[in-house]
C-alpha cells in the first residue's frame, strides 16, 4: 500500500499552522546540526530542568494543600521556594507555553501578528505557534551558549499537519500496518519540526498536540508517563555533563493531568504512545502503575487521584537520576503548570491565570521559603539568562524580568503590575487589584447591541463560554471590570463603575495602555504601537 509522505496543511481560520514546507524545515535542521561545534561551558554553569505540567491545579499538589500523594513535587517546594503569586500571562495551553519558552507576550508571536491587522485586537488562543525559522526560544539561546538541550512530552506550539485528517485514523487500530505507518509518519515529521523550530538537540517521547489531535485512533488517545519519563532519562544518560563537558537544559513536559481521564490511561495498554505501539510496555523507569494504585489506597485517598501520583513518580525518577549523576546541586529545577484552574480557563480571572509554581536550586536557594512577589511565566527566560550568565542577544525581545536576586538574595522584585491577555480579554493585576477589559474587533462591535451582548463570549462568538466562566463570574459580560482581589479573591464584585474607584480605574487603565502601546495590535482605545 502506497503511503503519503508529503504532508502540510494550513488552517487559516485558527492560524494553527506550523510549517509551509516541512521538507525544507527538515533540511535546514540537518544543515544546522552539521554546522560548527558549540563551545563547551565550564562545569560551574548550572544545568536547567523545567517541569511543565498540563492543566494542573493547586488542589492536585499536596504542597499547596491538595489531598493527593505528590512527594516529589512537594520536595521541590520544601527544598526550594514556593512562588505564591505566579501567573500565566495567557491562561491556556499554547500561548502560555509560548511565553514560558520565549519570555514574550503571546501577542508578539509571529503567527498571531500575521493573522490579525494592527488596527484590530489580536485573538489569542491556540494560535501562538512557533513558526520554524521565525522565532527563537530559550533552547536556541542556551544551545548557542554551549548547553545540551532536550525536550520530552507535550509541545502544542505548532505542527506539520498530514494530508490525512484526524478522522481518517479515528476509528482505526494501531495494529493495522497502514494506520501504524501514518501515525509514525506524523510523529517523525513533528519531532523533526520541533527540533528545528524550538532549537532542541534532542526531542523524544513527544506529544505534538493534545491527545485527540495526533492522528491516533480514538481508543488509543492515552497518556503514557513511562514513555515520557524514559525519554527524559535517556536524554540525561546521553547528555550527562560528565560525558559531554557541557551543562544540560531539559524541558520535561508530561501530559497528565490534562484530559483524557488518567485512570483510564493507567488501566490501558502500556504500549500505546504518540509514536504508535511499542513492542513491550516500558518497565523500570518509575514505579509500576499497580503500585501507584496501592500507595494511593494505603494513603486513604481516592483512586481518582492516582494519575497525579503517576505524574509525580515520573518527576521523582528524573530528579533521582540527576541526583545519581551528582548534578542535582548544580541544577536549577523550575516547576509550574501551564495555567490554573478549569474554573475560568482561557480568561484572565485569578482562577485561570494564577497557577502553582516552585523553584529549587540546592545550596543556592534557601529551603522552605515562600515568595509573594508578582511573577509570571514570561520571567523564566530572563531569569535563566541571568543565572546562567548568558548575554541576551540585542535582537531578542523579552517582556519578563529576571527573578535571580529575588530568588537567591530575597531582594524585592521591581514590578508594580503584571499584564495578562487571552482571546479578546486583557488584564492588569497588582498586589491588591485586578482590572479586566474586553474589546472585540470592529466587525463584531458593529453587530453588538446591549440586548445581545450577553450572547457573546469573550471569544467574540455568539456561544457560551468554552469553560462556563459566565457561571462563576457575575461580571463576565461586562467590558470593564475592577476587583479588589485582596478582599474579593473570587472576583465577584465589579467596582469598575463605582465613582469611589475612579482614580484606581484610571491607574489600572494607564498600566494597560503602557503595555498595549508597545504591541503590534491595538486593543480598543488602548492603541498599539
Amino acid at each position: 500500500m502506497r503511503l503519503k509522505s508529503k504532508f502540510f496543511k494550513v488552517d487559516i481560520e485558527t492560524g494553527e499552522i506550523s510549517s509551509i514546507i516541512l521538507a525544507a524545515v527538515i533540511s535546514l535542521f540537518i544543515l544546522q546540526s552539521c554546522g560548527g561545534e558549540r563551545t563547551a561551558l565550564p562545569k560551574n554553569k548550572p544545568n536547567v530542568l523545567i517541569i511543565l505540567t498540563d492543566d494542573q491545579e493547586f488542589y492536585e499538589i499536596a504542597k499547596f494543600g491538595g489531598k493527593v500523594l505528590t512527594p516529589n513535587m512537594d520536595r521541590i517546594g520544601t527544598e526550594g521556594v514556593v512562588l505564591d503569586r505566579f501567573y500565566a500571562s495567557s491562561p491556556v495551553c499554547t500561548p502560555s507555553r509560548y511565553s514560558m519558552l520565549t519570555g514574550r507576550y503571546a501577542s508578539r508571536n509571529q503567527n498571531i501578528i500575521r493573522l490579525f491587522p494592527p488596527d484590530e485586537p489580536a485573538f489569542i488562543r491556540w494560535n501562538a505557534d512557533i513558526l520554524a525559522g521565525q522565532e527563537k526560544t530559550i533552547a536556541h539561546l542556551l544551545g548557542s551558549a554551549g548547553y545540551s538541550t532536550g525536550m520530552v512530552g507535550k509541545w502544542h506550539l505548532g505542527q506539520p499537519t498530514p494530508e490525512l485528517t484526524y478522522q481518517e485514523t479515528w476509528n482505526g487500530d494501531l495494529n493495522d500496518p497502514y494506520v501504524a505507518q501514518q501515525v509514525k509518519i506524523f510523529y517523525e515529521g513533528q519531532r523533526e519540526y520541533v527540533k528545528y523550530a524550538a532549537g532542541f538537540d534532542y526531542v523524544e517521547s513527544l506529544y505534538g498536540n493534545n491527545l485527540h489531535a495526533l492522528g491516533l485512533p480514538h481508543k488509543d488517545q492515552l497518556h503514557n508517563m513511562e514513555w515520557v519519563t524514559s525519554g527524559a532519562l535517556n536524554f540525561l544518560d546521553q547528555y550527562n555533563p560528565e560525558k559531554t563537558g557541557k551543562p544540560f537544559f531539559l524541558f520535561f513536559s508530561p501530559t497528565p493531568p490534562h484530559i483524557p481521564d488518567g485512570v483510564e490511561s493507567m488501566l490501558a495498554d502500556g504500549r500505546v504512545t504518540a509514536e504508535g505501539l511499542l513492542d513491550y510496555p516500558i518497565e523500570g523507569v518509575q514505579p509500576p502503575r499497580s503500585d501507584v494504585f496501592r500507595r494511593v489506597k494505603e494513603a486513604g485517598l481516592d483512586s481518582s487521584t492516582a494519575p497525579v501520583t503517576w505524574l509525580d513518580d515520573g518527576i521523582g525518577s528524573v530528579l533521582n537520576r540527576i541526583e545519581q549523576m551528582g548534578q542535582l546541586e548544580n541544577t536549577i529545577v523550575i516547576f509550574m503548570s501551564d495555567n490554573g484552574s478549569h474554573r475560568g480557563k482561557m480568561t484572565c480571572y485569578e482562577d485561570a491565570a494564577h497557577m502553582p509554581a516552585m523553584i529549587m536550586w540546592k545550596g543556592k536557594i534557601s529551603p522552605g521559603k515562600r515568595n509573594e512577589s508578582l511573577m509570571a511565566n514570561i520571567d523564566i527566560v530572563p531569569t535563566l539568562l541571568d543565572i546562567c550568565r548568558i548575554a541576551k542577544p540585542q535582537d531578542y525581545k523579552v517582556d519578563g524580568l529576571s527573578l535571580k536576586e529575588a530568588l537567591l538574595n530575597d531582594k524585592p522584585l521591581n514590578r508594580d503590575f503584571l499584564y495578562l491577555e487571552v482571546v479578546y480579554q486583557r488584564g492588569i493585576v497588582t498586589k491588591d487589584w485586578k482590572y479586566l477589559a474586553t474589546r472585540f474587533p470592529q466587525y463584531t462591535e458593529a453587530m453588538m447591541t446591549p440586548e445581545i451582548r450577553k450572547h457573546y463570549s469573550i471569544e467574540g462568538r455568539p456561544l457560551e463560554d468554552r469553560y462556563q466562566a459566565e457561571t462563576f463570574y457575575p461580571s463576565y459580560f461586562a467590558d470593564d471590570q475592577l476587583f479588589n482581589i485582596s478582599d474579593d479573591p473570587k472576583e465577584q464584585k465589579n467596582l469598575a463603575s463605582d465613582p469611589a474607584y475612579k482614580e484606581k480605574m484610571n491607574e489600572m487603565r494607564k498600566h494597560m495602555k503602557q503595555v498595549v502601546s508597545t504591541l503590534h495590535n491595538s486593543f480598543g482605545e488602548f492603541k498599539g504601537e
